[in-house]
């Protein structure tokens, strides 16, 4: 990622143990929201999904998580069809890994006009080289540019999507949203944004802080740091146990295990690093690593580690299976977490886009004539 000094200073809290150190005299109201483009995998349960599991378990945290389903319009647009499996599969994966709508707040972002609204009286206040000198949109443009595809131009709304996500802090008040550190720069444009429209027209909006995980990420089963589709690289929530044994039995191990004189790094074993996650038992995972780096007859073998990796993901993954077989099958709970609470806080929603365009005087232009 580009260097720019711009957004060199950050305003973030370090993960769960200052979060949770902090002494607030309220509760603090969190956002975090994700696309729904497809399939989630274990990658995004270790990146995201358990670390919102512990988000909506601290005390002093309101959870909201988004379904940025305007957000797939960016680079899907020729596969809009698609949109609405996806949302409800991506809605059913956050029940099933225990995600509850009864401490959290469930929202789809096309279900509430009022952040289109928003977005748009946004979008005035950005700077064309404000919102392009963004270093993490400047590496995303040039993925895309890459890309050997028809569909590979840069739309206006993909250059906006940063502002975008401003409008879904501000609408529910988010003072805390959960990134990764490359994606420090969008809460730095946010905080930009929000400073201005409170200095220009006396507003009060929070201004949000970024909450950065440090949890590892997952690597993909080939030792890629990049997931794809094609490659068929990942594990994804809904594996059978026969999908399981198969990716895993394609995993990459220690390059360097050739023979007994070569230098072994365990640290690249994909399999041990799987294990360093999802295996609980870490005084009998360390006694393995022991064994695997040792050479003899007490040494332990590539195919004895998966063999031990597809029992832990079959423990892990075998619950939510089960889990997203219910919902599938209760529709009406499914719906309900979703439609329920965003009906009831449309209310408040746009009693706030009213007092906002009443800051702006962008409201009844015939009141002194009537």
């Amino acid at each position: 990622m580009e260097n720019d000094s711009s957004w060199a200073t950050p305003h973030v809290i370090r993960w769960f143990e200052n979060l949770k150190k902090a002494s607030w005299d309220r509760s603090l109201v969190c956002l975090t929201w994700a696309r729904p483009s497809g399939r989630l995998h274990l990658g995004h349960y270790v990146g995201a999904l358990s670390n919102w599991k512990k988000l909506q378990e601290c005390g002093n945290v309101k959870t909201n998580f988004l379904i940025a389903d305007y957000q797939v319009l960016w680079d899907h647009l020729w596969e809009t069809e698609a949109l609405r499996a996806s949302v409800i599969d991506m809605v059913i994966d956050w029940l099933a890994v225990w995600l509850d709508p009864a401490k959290s707040n469930f929202i789809v972002q096309s279900y509430v006009p009022e952040f289109a609204e928003l977005f748009n009286y946004l979008t005035m206040f950005v700077p064309y080289t404000l919102a392009t000198n963004n270093p993490t949109l400047k590496d995303e443009m040039k993925k895309i540019e890459m890309r050997e595809s028809e569909n590979n131009a840069i739309s206006l709304g993909f250059i906006n999507y940063p502002v975008s996500q401003v409008a879904d802090i501000m609408l529910l008040w988010w003072e805390i949203v959960p990134v990764w550190e490359d994606q420090i720069p969008h809460i730095e444009l946010s905080r930009k944004i929000i400073k201005k429209v409170n200095t220009m027209y006396w507003t009060n909006f929070a201004i949000p802080k970024a909450l950065i995980s440090e949890t590892p990420r997952l690597v993909w089963i080939d030792g890629n740091n990049k997931m794809s589709k094609s490659l068929g690289n990942t594990i994804y929530l809904t594996a059978s146990p026969k999908e399981i044994k198969e990716q895993v039995n394609k995993m990459y191990t220690d390059p360097g295990k050739i023979n007994i004189d070569s230098k072994w790094d365990i640290s690249k074993h994909v399999a041990f690093m799987y294990l360093d996650i999802f295996y609980s038992d870490k005084e009998h995972l360390e006694e393995l690593k022991r064994r695997y780096i040792a050479w003899g007859l007490d040494s332990v073998w590539d195919w004895e580690i998966k063999k031990l990796l597809i029992g832990v993901l079959e423990e892990f993954i075998a619950p939510i299976r089960e889990r997203r077989e219910y919902y599938k099958n209760h529709m009406d709970i499914v719906i309900d977490s979703i439609e329920k609470w965003s009906e009831n806080a449309r209310a408040e929603w746009r009693k706030l886009i009213i007092e906002l365009r009443k800051a702006m005087w962008i409201v009844d232009y015939w009141r002194e004539y009537k």
